[in-house]
């Protein structure tokens, strides 16, 4: 290699992890980093002609992408039961509370309101829905806490599979 391949490549990792750091961070802002990181591979595959970055290394990028969302959604989903499966409605108030909380949070602490939005929302729909069927205030909380726990538990995962990702793809560029 000569010097401005040299130096173009190592431009091109620098840029790679940049815009995987910035996909990792966004994941506190709520917004899909997982699929961000695949959307940095793709790109960067695509601008160095697939050579390093495959399309079965973009593959398995996105099968991690989809399982980190679907653990995280079936974390919160869970989680609202705690012990005991939860019901319908309190599952659904767990997810929709997260959704709403992240949502109606964002614009608070620069964006960073959207994570604790979404954890206060997890918890606050799945203690309504289960004060809605009729459980005393101590089992809606509980229900409430669940939903907390698994939707903290879920952020975790989807944070840990994301940093996974982009050892991978930084590996797989190198």
């Amino acid at each position: 290699m000569d010097v401005a391949s040299d130096l173009a490549h190592w431009a091109g990792l620098v840029a790679l992890l940049g815009f995987c750091g910035l996909a990792l961070v966004s994941l506190v802002f709520g917004l899909p980093g997982t699929f961000l990181i695949f959307g940095v591979g793709l790109a960067y595959g695509a601008l160095t002609g697939f050579t390093g970055v495959t399309w079965w290394t973009l593959a398995g990028l996105l099968a991690l992408a989809v399982a980190a969302e679907l653990v995280e959604f079936a974390a919160t989903a869970r989680g609202a039961g705690g012990a005991e499966k939860p019901s319908l409605r309190i599952t659904i108030g767990a997810i929709g509370g997260a959704i709403a909380g992240g949502i109606l949070s964002a614009p608070l602490l620069f964006g960073v309101g959207a994570l604790f939005g979404a954890f206060g929302g997890a918890f606050g729909g799945a203690a309504l829905a289960a004060a809605s069927e009729g459980h005393d205030r101590g089992r809606a909380l509980a229900h409430g806490f669940s939903a907390l726990r698994g939707r903290v538990l879920g952020f975790v995962v989807k944070s840990a599979v994301a940093i996974v990702m982009i050892v991978w793809l930084t590996a797989a560029a190198f």
